[in-house]
């Protein structure tokens, strides 16, 4: 159950917290005090999209969050199967805070959280009905999905099996239709892919050998310097003319400290520096007399060098920015030429599995099929009394299914029909003209529904659209009798709903240092007493309407 709800700087809300019960929870008034704000924020904290205008005028963020209590073992499990953290005593917070930039701060029992992790979990805790359910019913291909929802385990596992075998099959499908290209296309494609592959394999191009080309190149333009200088430094090293070449003095002067270390042991790191300088000289002369060799050895004309750094250059424009790319582009061109010219044998291996692909997926849609249609006959039972208690004593819902070619959702198109009088014909749901009939009957889908659904609390908003009267109080009680097993939040216009509350709040605006904002108020007796009255008679409360709202808590009271 929801049991604690703060929201902050949401449209006029300002600082709102709110302590809601098990049972039916009613919240009540005027219009634009901001009923609807309330639903959008708990929309907010599930993980629904969330607009930055949302944010109240100089705030740089609004924020909702919600304590939850997990009463219910299959809702803890789905709950602890998503890594969800849950307290001792069965405590389980949400929180969410939109920013001024359109980025989100979520928060799952204290852990950071994405906004898709905030919405699966809010799922298993929260159902709302809104308008976009009512929608939803009015449209025939949504009706499979209202059917699913009834289906028990097996039928969940059912569906997720079949799902994932179609997913298999389409893709072979795709699979296939690649392969069968028109001939004359795939003769041009196969002649394009050994052009390219021909071209780029003669080429016989090397990862580094761009970048050696272009060193040696670079060397060979200006091969005398090179020459000058590392002659240079090789007689500095090695060839004296006066005296001692730089090896040398570098050994006499490591001689000579190495004698005087042996009388004044502080100079024994110098002593060891000096040696180290004259190893390093010694190997420097050499690699530098191998380089000089090379130099003098390496022939090769820098017309040679050229060319070759053109063929690259081409290659390069032609099929990628680097010999890797273009290596890489030369082995998927191979690649696709021998799937194409083996097409037949993986045509006829891909026809065996996709043959196979298909015969499963419609085993799996049979037995899911099966499974939808053992659930209809109690489904239609259900609903349909559940009509007639709402004020609806000759309606008798029906649910259709129709044969259709394998989809995402089976191989078979569910619809709801529904006849609302005696000698009427059955009438498809969106040929409903009254908004009454059909709050009545998503009301009684709703009902039926909850007995398999995880979600512990839900919320009905927009129930009541349509109706008055007897029919009023007959959806008052269905949601009253719904409140034993699930917490309900119903935000409503009529007395008659709201005196069947357990827990009654006021959603009003007032003024405050000349901005408005929205209170919710917890209700006592007498002032549940004064609010059913306004409802029933507006501003002009009398003692009529008074004792009117008085009879009518009584009446759900003695309801319960």
């Amino acid at each position: 159950m929801l049991f604690a709800l703060h929201i902050k700087n949401i449209a006029l809300i300002d600082d709102v917290e709110i302590e809601f019960h098990n049972g039916l929870n009613v919240l009540t008034g005027e219009t634009g005090a901001g009923k609807s704000i309330l639903i959008g924020s708990i929309n907010l904290l599930l993980g629904d999209r969330a607009n930055r205008e949302l944010i109240r005028h100089e705030a740089d963020r609004a924020e909702v969050s919600g304590i939850f209590y997990v009463e219910n073992e299959a809702q803890r499990n789905a709950l602890l199967s998503l890594g969800v953290e849950i307290d001792d005593d069965g405590a389980v917070s949400l929180s969410r805070q939109l920013l001024r930039d359109g980025k989100n701060l979520c928060r799952i029992a204290g852990r950071t959280a994405t906004l898709s992790e905030l919405k699966e979990v809010g799922n298993l805790l929260v159902n709302i009905h809104g308008q976009h359910d009512s929608q939803a019913l009015l449209n025939p291909t949504q009706h499979i999905h209202f059917l699913d929802s009834f289906l028990k385990d097996e039928g969940k596992k059912a569906l997720a099996e079949y799902q994932e075998a179609y997913k298999t099959w389409r893709s072979l499908v795709k699979e296939s239709e690649t392969l069968d290209l028109d001939e004359a296309e795939k003769l041009r494609k196969i002649d394009m892919l050994t052009y390219e592959s021909n071209e780029i394999r003669s080429a016989n191009l090397q990862p580094d050998e761009e970048d050696e080309l272009k060193a040696k190149r670079d060397m060979i333009n200006h091969k005398k310097r090179l020459e000058e200088s590392v002659a240079v430094a090789l007689s500095v090293l090695c060839d004296a003319v006066d005296g001692l070449d730089a090896r040398q003095a570098l050994s006499v002067a490591s001689q000579n400290l190495e004698d005087a270390a042996g009388f004044d042991g502080s100079l024994s790191p110098l002593c060891e520096r000096v040696i180290a300088l004259a190893e390093e000289a010694d190997d420097i002369s050499r690699q530098l007399r191998n380089y000089f060799e090379r130099l003098a050895e390496d022939e090769q004309p820098i017309d040679e060098i050229e060319a070759r750094l053109d063929v690259i250059y081409r290659l390069k424009r032609k099929y990628g920015v680097t010999v890797e790319a273009v290596i890489a582009h030369g082995e998927a061109c191979e690649a696709e030429l021998s799937q194409l010219e083996n097409a037949e044998a993986q045509k006829e291996q891909l026809e065996k599995a996709l043959m196979a692909a298909e015969a499963n997926a419609k085993v799996l849609a049979k037995a899911l099929s099966d499974l939808r249609q053992q659930a209809i006959g109690s489904i239609q039972q259900k609903i349909t009394e559940t009509l007639h208690f709402l004020n609806m004593p000759d309606a008798e819902f029906s649910i259709t299914v129709t044969e259709t070619p394998l989809s995402l959702h089976g191989a078979e198109q569910v619809s709801f029909y529904i006849k609302t009088n005696d000698g009427e014909d059955y009438r498809p749901l969106n040929k409903i003209v009254s908004g009454g009939e059909l709050s009545r009957i998503m009301l009684a889908i709703k009902s039926v529904l909850t007995d398999g659904d995880v979600a512990q609390t839900l919320i009905f908003d927009e129930i009541d659209t349509g109706v008055s009267g007897s029919a009023a109080q007959k959806i008052g009680r269905k949601l009253r009798e719904l409140s034993d097993n699930k917490q309900i939040l119903c935000v409503t216009h009529l007395a008659q709903i709201a005196a069947m509350a357990k827990s009654h709040f006021l959603i009003e605006k007032s003024k405050e240092d000349g901005r408005t904002k929205t209170n919710v108020l917890p209700l006592s007796y007498e002032d549940r007493i004064q609010e059913l009255a306004r409802i029933i008679s507006g501003d002009a409360v009398t003692e009529t309407t008074l004792k009117q709202a008085e009879e009518l808590i009584e009446f759900g009271e003695a309801n319960d």
